[in-house]
């Protein structure tokens, strides 16, 4: 066991008895396997799952008997991710809340139990938990806008709809998804997304019309959250990307389809000054171009390029490029858990984007 978790446990043994858990300050901790980042398109290290990037689930009991607060307490227990965590149960509501700052900003997450029925196990619900806050603040000080809520609510539930939802500062999960996707916890980083989107209005979102039906697709909607899925995957994709993928150009062959093309956009163009991903988040929350200005060749697209090297190209002409390129069509499953697709082989799309957005991932104990 490494120095700085024996800590955690420790400070988190003395602390339970006044109801509330935490460890340490919101100082980083160094880890023995860190992910180098870089710019170029090298192959990079990654992490060894045995280290840090899988929960032992013979730990976990089968149900939480929330009459036990501490064992709750020890459970949720986030340190080797986050400094300063501070964990309530309230056995009430069957709710379990903890807080923590994070560059400088105070998140609070509720893990609501009060509508499930037993099927999500514990260590799931738990890695649930720490995935927001491996996930959510990295997003926040990206895309944040002054109506971005700090305080979360993660309810499992065993009711009608499927697989999971997200509405003001609710995600809602259905209680036997995880059951039957016991690899699909970035389900919840994709809700996470649909959170900071604050319910974009579809009158003003990039949008497609087929000419034929006349049907409207605001097909950006779920294309940006799909894009958070994939580069700000729990633990740098350890169980995204064996059990979801970006689609190859060949599968997703137009650019109202494609989340790919975003990834690779953003890759190939975005700078800390010019973000051409927040721009588009700060567009739509703005209301500032109805759905005509987002055609490919319209102005909100010209707005969105300026001050990168794709300014003065129309999204169509964006499309083709990335349709040549050879990162439209490499693999990204990979071969075992854990480890790399042939794409992250090729261009190392997580780690470029934490060297180059190197506030929003600084607080990360775990890379």
């Amino acid at each position: 066991m490494k120095r700085n978790s024996l800590i955690c446990l420790l400070l988190a043994a003395t602390l339970a008895t006044t109801g509330l858990t935490g460890c340490g300050t919101n100082t980083p901790a160094t880890t023995e396997n860190t992910t180098t980042a870089a710019t170029t398109e090298a192959p990079i290290d990654t992490p060894k799952p045995d280290t840090h990037l899988h929960m032992d689930t013979t730990e976990f009991p089968d149900a939480f008997d929330f009459s036990d607060t501490e064992a709750i307490e020890r459970m949720f227990d986030v340190c080797e991710i986050v400094d300063g965590a501070r964990i309530e149960v309230q056995k009430r509501s069957k709710t379990i809340r903890i807080r923590a700052e994070v560059n400088e900003t105070k998140f609070t997450l509720n893990v609501n139990l009060s509508g499930a029925a037993g099927h999500t196990k514990p260590y799931q619900i738990v890695t649930a938990a720490k995935l927001f806050w491996y996930c959510y603040p990295q997003m926040y000080a990206r895309f944040a806008v002054k109506s971005s809520p700090t305080t979360i609510t993660i309810k499992f539930e065993n009711f009608g709809y499927e697989i999971a939802s997200a509405g003001g500062s609710e995600v809602h999960i259905h209680d036997t998804w995880l059951q039957k996707n016991p690899q699909d916890f970035d389900c919840l980083t994709h809700e996470l997304a649909h959170v900071l989107q604050g319910g974009w209005d579809g009158n003003y979102v990039p949008s497609y019309t087929d000419p034929e039906t006349g049907n409207k697709d605001t097909y950006m909607i779920e294309r940006f959250v799909d894009y958070c899925r994939y580069l700000y995957a729990y633990k740098g994709g350890y169980y995204n990307d064996m059990g979801w993928s970006l689609q190859t150009v060949s599968s997703e062959n137009t650019y109202y389809k494609s989340v790919r093309m975003w990834v690779y956009l953003d890759y190939t163009y975005s700078t800390p000054d010019a973000d051409i991903m927040k721009r588009i988040q700060e567009a739509v929350i703005a209301k500032k171009y109805g759905n005509e200005d987002w055609e490919p060749e319209g102005k909100a697209w010209a707005e969105i390029f300026k001050g990168t090297e794709a300014e003065g190209k129309t999204l169509t002409q964006l499309w083709d490029e990335y349709a040549a390129a050879p990162m439209a069509k490499l693999t990204t499953k990979p071969r075992e858990q854990g480890g790399k697709s042939a794409l992250l082989m090729s261009v190392p799309l997580r780690a470029a984007l934490r060297e180059r957005f190197k506030d929003v991932a600084s607080y990360l104990k775990v890379n």
